[in-house]
């Protein structure tokens, strides 16, 4: 199995799902998708003519991770309108929780990621996400359902050392960002041939 640990507030969980689920379909194994709620790796880059070193560094940062954000996101066709805001998203990784439970994870998933990355879905608004679950064929949803506490995903985590996504979690090996999916593939081979390194 393959657990992916992600947050739709980040764009690179979001570019981690569909190559996940290739991986995991080739290799005829599980894709388990975990929510965890983090922040955006995406920031502010508005440029100031007052703002200090430091400043202009966390800056021209910012500006090549939505870059290179966007460079990754048209190799897969994705589209993408950063707007480097950070929002609560615990209403749809709750909804992801309830999908999971009904064997409809990644199709939820890929519709929130694809509609949240367009400026086209709240995530934390409990009608939208009630309708993308209706669209994946789950008719009731109640954000406050125990089952779908994330309090206790978290404390797993913690228990796990995963604090950032995208995170991979295989057979025990935890892998921290989307660049290791071909060690991954390596490992679930049964580490044949050699290494991608």
């Amino acid at each position: 199995m393959i657990e992916l640990v992600l947050d739709f507030v980040s764009i690179n969980s979001y570019l981690a799902l569909n190559p996940a689920k290739r991986l995991a379909d080739d290799l005829g194994v599980e894709l388990k998708l975990t929510p965890l709620r983090t922040t955006s790796e995406l920031g502010s880059v508005a440029n100031s003519p007052d703002a200090g070193v430091a400043e202009r560094h966390r800056q021209v940062r910012a500006k090549y991770k939505q870059l290179d954000a966007m460079r990754y996101a048209a190799v897969q066709g994705l589209k993408i309108a950063i707007v480097g805001n950070d929002c609560d998203s615990s209403v749809a990784l709750r909804g992801l929780l309830a999908a999971q439970d009904q064997d409809k994870g990644f199709d939820f998933a890929n519709t929130v990621f694809q509609r949240y990355w367009v400026g086209e879905l709240e995530l934390d608004s409990p009608s939208e996400i009630l309708e993308v679950l209706k669209e994946v064929g789950i008719r009731e949803f109640n954000d406050s359902d125990p089952r779908w506490d994330l309090e206790h995903i978290r404390a797993e985590m913690d228990e796990r050392e995963i604090s950032s996504v995208p995170t991979f979690w295989v057979n025990g090996e935890r892998y921290s960002g989307r660049q290791h999916l071909p060690m991954i593939r390596w490992q679930l081979g049964r580490y044949e041939g050699a290494g991608p390194l």
